[in-house]
């Protein structure tokens, strides 16, 4: 805290410094004539007095009679001769209009008394250095005062940052900065603390993820090396092909196991950017729902279209279409007989519904099941398929276009995932 005080006292002592020099400067040498008017007005009462005593008086007297009036005037005053002055012409051309003649840093001030060779010298008296001093070393320490208490808040909350960041760095992620409303770094700490909120929920999801990973990846890779050794002992070729076959399937299984985590990562660490584009959307919908439609005539569903409320959409079109057949392998997975999809609108944005008429969510899974490798026991388990990652890749896709995923109950008593998203700005 020392050294920034010092440097905050160091730089305002100096600008108040300049800034005196430069008033006096301006007076001085850019405003003279106004600064000469000034000096001149006011010492033109007690010039005034003198000379009016001096006048009547013959020139071998007026030396005594201005000793006298010496003791009662704070001035100097002096009798001097015009030839010893060496005026200018300007000068002379003020006397004989009666006017004083300001000299020596308006301090020195000469009047005519009458029309003969003596002029009244008028000096103010000198100022002590010593008063400059403790005048200029009061200011300073009035600076330093007002400088102390006005740098000790702020110092004392910026303490507050500098510590939590510290124990922050230290592992320490929930560490936070609580500061007074009235603190003026209160919004910096804020940021700090929506800063440490982020880095620890992603340091959580990503260990979390890190573990979900090896268990699932577990499963795989187990089978593959079961039918390694299986395919090791086989002498029937047609066997041999069978197993050959299951493993170019745990292959495939592994492979889109990591599309779908990589894909999650990205979004959720932010490392893409999100480029809205001006879509058709009837078409756009076409092709999604076209690209599992073969997935829902293996199973047996009916998908269709049930209504599309807009004619363009703003989305990216990548990301929402991973969204939407991710809802719609869902549904189909888990449908009976049909699933049915809806592009709305409503007050400020989309929303893109998918309902199917299979077991339906229960409550108290119907948060847990956007978290990734969460599925649900019952009807929604590991033998329908699926890693768990397709609704939290819904979820993170909504949430970069503005909105959010949620899950109801449908018309006919399955599930009804409404995913929406906020109008481009």
């Amino acid at each position: 805290m020392l050294r920034l005080y010092l440097r905050l006292y160091l730089i305002l002592a100096l600008g108040l410094a300049g800034a005196i020099w430069l008033v006096n400067y301006t007076f001085d040498e850019l405003l003279p004539d106004a600064n000469e008017t000034y000096n001149r007005e006011a010492m033109r009462g007690p010039a005034y007095g003198v000379v009016e005593q001096l006048r009547p008086l013959p020139s071998a007297q007026r030396q005594a009679r201005l000793a006298e009036l010496q003791a009662h005037y704070g001035l100097r005053l002096q009798l001097v001769h015009k030839d010893t002055q060496a005026l200018t012409s300007r000068e002379q051309a003020l006397l004989a209009q009666g006017l004083l003649v300001v000299r020596g840093d308006f301090k020195e001030f000469l009047a005519a008394i009458d029309a003969g060779p003596q002029l009244l010298e008028i000096k103010l008296p000198e100022e002590p250095k010593w008063l400059y001093l403790w005048a200029y070393g009061l200011l300073g320490v009035c600076l330093a005062l007002v400088l102390y208490f006005w740098v000790r808040p702020h110092w004392r909350d910026l303490e507050h940052i500098r510590l939590a960041a510290q124990r922050f760095g230290d592992n320490d992620l929930g560490s936070r900065i609580l500061l007074p409303r009235r603190s003026t770094v209160r919004e910096l700490a804020g940021h700090f603390n929506q800063m440490a909120e982020r880095i620890e929920s992603l340091i959580a999801n990503q260990r979390e993820l890190t573990n979900a990973v090896s268990h699932e990846l577990r499963t795989p890779i187990a089978r593959l090396s079961f039918e390694l050794d299986q395919l090791k002992q086989q002498a029937d070729p047609r066997q041999r092909g069978e197993l050959i076959a299951d493993m170019y399937a745990d292959l495939g299984e592994l492979e889109e196991m990591v599309s779908e985590l990589l894909t999650y990562a990205s979004l959720e660490r932010g490392a893409t950017q999100v480029t809205r584009e001006r879509i058709e959307a009837h078409s756009w919908l076409d092709s999604v729902i076209g690209s599992v439609a073969l997935e829902a005539e293996a199973a047996g569903v009916q998908l269709s279209l049930r209504v599309c409320e807009v004619d363009f959409i703003q989305i990216e079109p990548r990301f929402m279409a991973r969204a939407v057949i991710n809802l719609l392998r869902n549904a189909i997975r888990y449908a009976e007989h049909r699933v049915h999809v809806s592009l709305l609108a409503f007050g400020n944005g989309y929303e893109v519904r998918v309902c199917d008429d299979g077991p339906g969510v229960p409550e108290d899974g119907r948060a847990k099941i956007f978290q990734p490798f969460m599925r649900l026991d019952a009807s929604r388990d590991r033998r329908t398929g699926g890693f768990g990652l397709g609704l939290a890749l819904v979820q993170r896709v909504s949430q970069w276009h503005g909105g959010q995923v949620e899950v109801r109950d449908s018309e006919w008593g399955g599930a009804s995932f409404r995913m929406t998203w906020a109008y481009a700005e």
